[in-house]
């Protein structure tokens, strides 16, 4: 797939979208600097989806695949380890996060890992679909789970939708996305029209 480009109109209304979808605070720490072009010209890997990343090996990766999938299941649209978010969160660390916001994401995966052991002595990737949903229902409940792990989640978890978004398939199917946009006009918006980027997570 091509990196999604976009005109700098195209940019400003895209960054709208987000911000209404993720809010104010966590777009704009998602698309400072050089963030959303780095984000816009990241492929989806060929290949093994499954296979080791950039900061994280192919343990790491197969358990940010299943969260990235209980995050954002296949529908009627794809999931997000069919658009490789995974591997998008990976990617987007290296290239645009310290050191400290790398070993955020990696404590929390290997957190989540853990707990899944611990209560239901499979790894998360083993565990069927629903109790994946109740493990990161339990993270943002903050049972079993600290203030300090639920915003480290909240940060990884942003990474991933962010991914989702600027996908090719996120910006231009998911989100309803105006590729050229023209003046203004005032459009009805029918019962079971998209929204601009709303998202029910789990």
């Amino acid at each position: 797939m091509k990196p999604t480009k976009l005109s700098q109109p195209q940019r400003r209304k895209f960054v709208q979208h987000l911000v209404r979808a993720m809010g104010l605070t966590t777009a704009t720490a998602l698309v400072y600097g050089s963030n959303l072009n780095v984000a816009m010209g990241f492929q989806i890997r060929t290949g093994d989806l499954d296979a080791a990343g950039v900061l994280f090996d192919k343990p790491t990766m197969l358990t940010l695949k299943h969260i990235v999938n209980t995050i954002l299941p296949r529908t009627d649209t794809p999931s997000g380890a069919d658009l490789d978010c995974h591997g998008f969160v990976d990617h987007q660390l290296f290239r645009c996060h310290s050191e400290k916001e790398q070993q955020v994401c990696l404590d929390i995966i290997t957190q989540i890992d853990q707990y899944s052991m611990a209560n239901f002595k499979q790894s998360f990737s083993q565990i069927d679909a629903q109790k994946q949903a109740e493990l990161l229902q339990a993270i943002e409940a903050m049972q079993g789970f600290s203030l300090p792990q639920k915003n480290q989640f909240k940060f990884l978890k942003s990474l991933i939708i962010f991914g989702y978004f600027t996908s090719e398939e996120g910006a231009s199917k998911i989100l309803r996305y105006d590729p050229v946009p023209g003046g203004f006009s005032v459009i009805p918006l029918k019962e079971d029209d998209k929204s601009w980027g709303s998202f029910a997570y789990y």
